[in-house]
């Protein structure tokens, strides 16, 4: 759920590291360890379309 609910368009861009659900989904999505998902957002930043080409690049590149 977006913290401004007029802006959840923008809001969905974002990976939000302090959300815990947030790490959580990450880390579920592509079957990572809370802990692996957190240290990838935080070395990587929080755009999720950055994010998706990062692990897309780490499973199939």
């Amino acid at each position: 759920m977006p913290d401004d609910p007029t802006k959840t368009k923008e809001d969905r861009k974002f990976v939000s590291s302090q959300q815990e659900y947030e790490i959580d989904d990450f880390a579920r999505k592509y079957d990572l360890s809370r802990g692996e998902a957190a240290t990838i957002m935080k070395r990587y930043g929080s755009s999720r379309s950055k994010l998706d080409a990062i692990m897309a690049q780490r499973f199939y590149g």
